[in-house]
């Protein structure tokens, strides 16, 4: 049909800047890259893993509990102590959270070893019995609230045979304290929990169970007189500590003998420490 002059002058406008657009250098011309995905959240093309890490994390962070989350909605089976394990690995600079690269160095393993899953279980049977105990130590002590106050924490120490001083406590907090609400959540104790130097100037193996058992015995009995925690006894207090022993016959020396015996460094107190050796050597 025939075209006015016009119209002839649009379409030939048309088609030369067409000719033109194919003509231009392919540097020039939008690209989409290989294996990228767009991310609607950020409005970016990125990769599939800095996509599904966005989704689940927040400011570049992730936290246990949104790992907990991918992994219900992404079809991981793991218990949640597993899955809590699992977090103390990857979050490898121990900043308390996991940042995009150690979440990255998890999400390739399907292309590495094919299974992201499995790098997810438990590393060992002495690691799964590790991660079990420790979950049930904080369910108890905290009530199965979900996080472990600056005094409960005490109260542990206390009971593993070590009496935390105001200024321990709070260097001990401001380290296992990693994301600064104040509180001790299960993942930041069972970080704790796992290295086995977090009592290394303790002369008693706490990692036996049997001897565990016997040293928050001999701790909860020493506390029952050491009413203000402060991990030391006086004289006043020690005595009928000292009384009970005798009655169950477990002590014949006299009060300053057991004194002179307990009380090493000479400083008029019986610490939580020299009563364990003591009273260890007794028996």
């Amino acid at each position: 049909p025939y075209l006015g002059s016009s119209a002839l002058g649009l379409t030939r406008a048309f088609c030369e800047a067409a000719s033109h657009r194919l003509q231009a250098p392919i540097e020039h011309m939008p690209r989409q890259t290989a294996g990228s995905n767009f991310n609607q959240r950020t409005g970016q093309r990125c990769g599939l893993s800095q996509i599904i890490f966005d989704e689940y994390s927040e400011d570049g962070s992730m936290t246990a509990e949104q790992l907990k989350r991918l992994c219900a909605q992404k079809g991981f089976e793991c218990d949640e102590e597993e899955l809590d394990a699992a977090f103390v690995r990857l979050d490898a600079d121990e900043t308390g959270f996991i940042e995009y690269p150690e979440f990255l160095e998890w999400w390739k393993k399907q292309d590495e070893c094919g299974d992201r899953l499995e790098s997810l279980r438990y590393q060992s049977s002495e690691q799964k019995r590790k991660v079990v105990q420790a979950r049930g130590s904080f369910l108890n002590l905290t009530g199965g609230l979900g996080f472990m106050t600056r005094e409960q924490f005490q109260l542990r120490c206390y009971s593993e045979g070590y009496s935390l001083s105001d200024w321990e406590l709070d260097e001990a907090m401001d380290q296992l304290d990693k994301d600064g609400d104040g509180t001790v959540d299960f993942s930041e104790y069972l970080r704790w929990r796992l290295k086995d130097d977090r009592f290394a100037h303790l002369q008693h193996d706490e990692e036996e169970d049997e001897q565990s058992a016997y040293v928050h015995k001999v701790c909860e009995f020493f506390r029952t007189y050491d009413t203000d925690l402060k991990g030391t006894l006086s004289v006043e207090q020690f005595r009928p500590l000292y009384e009970s022993l005798v009655e169950a016959e477990e002590v014949t020396a006299t009060l300053e003998q057991c004194m002179a015996d307990v009380d090493k460094n000479g400083d008029g107190f019986i610490s939580l420490n020299e009563f364990l050796k003591w009273y260890s050597a007794t028996e």
